[in-house]
């Protein structure tokens, strides 16, 4: 009995740490600073002037995709990864400490955590059975492969700027997968 009730708090930890990668909860001013810039672009898409070139539009090579991505950017949510935490850093000045870098870091991804959960959330609930189980299965592997390629600084550097490197990373990818199961959640059953 013990080992099976014991198995059984190892498993709903695990379950925790897969979907609740962030213990705390963001703060509203933290919600409220990368809500402000996901909505000003989506009044840029709205309005759609000047529209972002798409790829029959820009210049071949090198420099026509880099000028096409800048005029792009006010158009892509993903242009806001970043927003708080780089205002939280440049706060502190030039000399923040790394745990400082960190933390502003984290918390930016504790917000991009709480949107892709909803999203996935609001996502599962208009899928039908199939895609919802291979949503499911998408976001299972897509947690493991997020974890572990965020340790690799510290696998790698194993010191104080490892810190900073992985809450980029974090922060990073767990924004682009809440933009992309946003998306999702948006579109599913149009």
């Amino acid at each position: 009995m013990f080992q099976f009730a014991s198995g059984s708090v190892v498993l709903c930890f695990g379950l925790l740490l897969a979907f609740g990668a962030f213990a705390e909860e963001p703060s509203a001013a933290d919600i409220a600073a990368v809500k402000a810039c996901t909505d000003l672009v989506a009044k840029t898409v709205a309005n759609q002037k000047p529209h972002p070139p798409d790829e029959f539009e820009e210049k071949a090579g090198p420099e026509g995709r880099l000028a096409a991505a800048a005029k792009a950017a006010a158009f892509t949510p993903a242009s806001c990864i970043g927003v708080l935490a780089n205002a939280c850093i440049q706060k502190q000045g030039e000399m923040a400490s790394d745990s400082v870098t960190s933390d502003c870091r984290s918390r930016e991804a504790q917000v991009w955590d709480k949107r892709l959960n909803q999203a996935y959330q609001s996502a599962m609930a208009k899928m039908e059975k199939e895609a919802a189980d291979n949503l499911r299965k998408t976001q299972r592997a897509w947690i493991g492969w997020r974890d572990a390629t965020c340790k690799q600084s510290w696998a790698t550097f194993q010191g104080t700027m490892a810190g900073p490197m992985e809450a980029w990373c974090m922060m990073n990818l767990t924004a682009n997968q809440a933009l992309w199961m946003e998306d999702w959640a948006e579109n599913v059953g149009r």
